[in-house]
């Protein structure tokens, strides 16, 4: 007799923005309804998983990219439940209906826990790269009449020699169980080049039609210091630290 396939996990919440949740408030709403499940929080360099079984203490497992470490118990579920107060990571909640120990649960992979390291930073580069492009985006809708697509779109144009893959971002794409990730077949550092210079090419020809001269670059500078204060991280490993002034073509550190 074959044995029985363990059910898939249900997708109860996925990607709530710990800017707007409460761990520790969430754990509680859940611990209240004999939930059986885990959840997991994703931020810069840094994700964990918070184990709940009904009637039972929680259980916890961290791993910090940045330096390698992977601890459980206590110690870690404190460190996460400090951590999900920072802005910009994300919670997810998966529940595991059949599942009767904790034992069961670790055993159970949530979603993407079968993705490499590469799948993994592909994913994340991509992250990054959307955060950067709306950030500037924004900066520019601010400050200026400007069409940000229109010289998006021109820029990319013309770097279609040195980063064929500008041509169209969407052709770099691939989504796996609805998920984006750049596609095996892109240079990660390539992208990152490509999408800087592009992006350094559209501030400055709206600033060369800048009435107040700087005012463009200036709100191009704030919105990037920004997104650099909340991945700072990752921004630097993957090689967009490097060139976010060069993109607002100011300096404030």
């Amino acid at each position: 007799m074959s044995a029985r396939r363990p059910a898939q996990p249900r997708v109860v919440y996925e990607h709530l923005d710990t800017a707007f949740v409460s761990l520790p408030a969430l754990l509680r709403y859940l611990q209240q309804r004999d939930f059986t499940g885990r959840v997991h929080v994703e931020l810069d360099e840094y994700d964990g998983d918070i184990y709940l079984a009904a009637r039972q203490p929680f259980e916890a497992r961290e791993r910090d990219h940045a330096t390698g470490r992977e601890e459980t118990g206590e110690p870690a579920l404190q460190r996460l439940l400090v951590r999900a107060r920072e802005e910009g990571g994300h919670i997810s909640v998966y529940e595991y209906p059949a599942a009767e120990s904790f034992d069961e649960l670790r055993a159970r992979p949530a979603p993407h826990a079968q993705e490499t390291q590469d799948d993994l930073d592909r994913r994340t580069v991509l992250q990054l790269s959307g955060d950067l492009i709306a950030a500037v985006e924004r900066a520019i809708n601010v400050s200026s009449a400007e069409s940000f697509a229109a010289h998006f779109r021109a820029a990319r144009e013309e770097l279609t020699d040195d980063y064929p893959f500008l041509a169209s971002l969407g052709a770099c794409v691939e989504y796996v169980e609805g998920e984006a990730r750049l596609s095996r077949r892109t240079d990660v550092g390539a992208f990152v080049e490509g999408v800087c210079a592009a992006l350094r090419r559209v501030v400055a020809r709206v600033a060369v039609r800048d009435a107040e001269g700087r005012g463009v670059r200036r709100e191009v500078a704030r919105e990037l210091a920004a997104l650099g204060e909340r991945r700072p991280k990752a921004l630097t490993r993957f090689g967009f630290a490097a060139q976010l002034e060069r993109i607002a073509g100011l300096r404030w550190t």
